[in-house]
């Protein structure tokens, strides 16, 4: 959308929020074991306050989807 850097734009696709967004909608898709293996490992590789972030995340997503089914 905006090239090799985050423009700052809200719909910036170059950028780490939209990167985290895109990560949590699919971890969102995973059974909770995968999930929760997948936390421990991100954890592992990035750190806890990563992991904490993509939890964080993964739970902003799961609420919104719910809300686009009502």
């Amino acid at each position: 959308m905006c090239g090799a850097n985050p423009c700052g734009k809200p719909n910036c696709t170059w950028g780490e929020k939209h990167r985290l967004e895109c990560e949590a909608r699919l971890v969102v898709s995973w059974d909770r074991l995968t999930r929760l293996t997948y936390y421990a490992d991100v954890k592992k590789k990035r750190g806890q306050a990563a992991a904490q972030q993509l939890i964080e995340e993964t739970k902003k997503q799961w609420n919104t989807s719910q809300q686009s089914l009502l």
